[in-house]
């Protein structure tokens, strides 16, 4: 009875593979979190693994004579291309909790703060609305399928042993970090300029009419407005989150193209 054999080209290329994938489910914002466990994120990067392996093994340069630090090596530039995949996703959704925070600060919410499930960091209220509300839709819309495709993209780009790290693809995580705040502000700025309008209002009321009690009645108006506005807003949220999760998959595949050696 013969043993059973596994072919060292296919078992170092489901090890790039396998490495590859466990950057996206470590650093993507809705699989890589404390929530789900360790070993659902295992067994679902095997399983994404062997799908892509089942087209066939990578074109591993001089598999045979690979040695172990350059093994080492080249697993943990597989690694950085998949936690580079899942980065574009945290720029959306940190965008979204920024937005949150500047409308809780402004509306008077940032007083009432809660745990992150995501995070275990203490949040305001807004922003884990905010968060839950731009994820909920970003998986409606089948976003996290933009992962897999990204995957089966980087490994006709990126081979084995191709990743580089340029000042051109530095240059460009630090234009998608900066890209945080627009974000927010992009997603605050309608109901931000309504409640700083009402900050206006209240102090011209203020001046005119001194024996009316701003502090008594400015706290309720802005949190109605605020309430009010958020409803409003649902209607554009779905359509903004969209456009923006696809501007930030095409800087995802721009960076892709820059760590090519």
């Amino acid at each position: 009875m013969s043993g059973f054999e596994v072919p060292i080209d296919r078992l170092c290329s489901f090890l790039f593979l396998f490495s590859r994938c466990s950057g996206i489910f470590i650093f993507t914002p809705f699989l890589g979190n404390a929530l789900v466990p360790v070993p659902i994120r295992v067994l679902l990067t095997f399983v994404v693994s062997f799908i892509f392996s089942l087209a066939g093994p990578l074109a591993l340069p001089l598999s045979a004579s690979l040695t172990i630090p350059s093994l080492v090596l080249g697993l943990g530039g597989e690694l950085a291309v998949g936690m580079v995949i899942g980065f574009a996703a945290h720029a959306m959704f940190a965008g979204l909790l920024y937005a949150g925070h500047l409308l809780g600060f402004q509306m008077g919410l940032s007083y009432v703060n809660s745990v992150d499930p995501q995070t275990s960091n203490r949040s305001t209220t807004l922003s884990i609305y905010e968060n839950f509300l731009g994820m909920m839709l970003f998986l409606g819309f089948d976003g996290h399928h933009w992962f897999i495709e990204a995957v089966g993209k980087s490994l006709s780009l990126l081979p084995p042993y191709s990743v580089h790290f340029s000042g051109a693809f530095i240059q460009q995580t630090s234009r998608l970090v900066g890209k945080v705040f627009v974000i927010g502000l992009q997603f605050a700025a309608p109901l931000l300029a309504v409640l700083i309008l009402t900050d206006v209002i209240l102090a011209f009321i203020g001046r005119s009419a001194p024996q009316v009690h701003i502090l008594i009645i400015g706290f309720p108006l802005k949190v109605l407005v605020g309430i009010s506005g958020l409803g409003l807003t649902l209607y554009f949220f779905p359509t903004a989150v969209r456009g923006i999760a696809t501007r930030l998959f095409q800087d995802m595949m721009g960076l892709l193209e820059l760590m090519r050696a």
